[in-house]
């Protein structure tokens, strides 16, 4: 693995790849072109939404966490729509691709866990940041500030 992780691309390009995708879906395309690459790239897809959400879930300390976290967790719920449209395009996958759907819905269930505890650990992180609150006594002494 790389030494240096480059979040914000990754998850930009993770973006791009599942609109592609959903946009793919919406096409009349010959599924004996694509299908079979559609459903390749959704199970590649999980596999890197889920192997930067262990990387940003291990590593708290990161700068700018927060907000990688908040856009996996976009991401997150984008993809469980992507599952959704492509289980209702089922018939566009063939026999032996349709059989992948009771993982992919296991998948999508993992996701919507996922997004809440992104959701908790965001908030979490936010009240545990003690840059990004005031205490009282800080706030009396910029009140007193102002008043002066």
């Amino acid at each position: 693995m790389s030494e240096k992780i480059h979040y914000e691309d990754n998850l930009f390009f993770l973006h791009m790849e599942i609109k592609t995708l959903l946009n793919g879906l919406k096409l009349s395309i010959d599924k004996e072109y694509f299908a079979s690459s559609i459903m390749h790239r959704i199970y590649e897809t999980d596999r890197l939404l889920n192997l930067h959400y262990k990387l940003l879930k291990d590593n708290p300390f990161l700068i700018r966490r927060n907000e990688f976290l908040h856009t996996l967790q976009k991401l997150k719920v984008q993809f469980s729509h992507l599952i959704e449209e492509a289980a209702e395009k089922k018939e566009f996958f063939p026999d032996g691709e349709q059989k992948n759907f009771p993982d992919l819905k296991r998948k999508m269930a993992a996701h919507l866990e996922d997004i809440q505890d992104i959701r908790k650990d965001i908030h979490d992180n936010l009240e545990d940041d003690p840059e990004t609150s005031l205490s009282s006594r800080e706030y009396s002494l910029l009140m007193q500030a102002v008043d002066e």
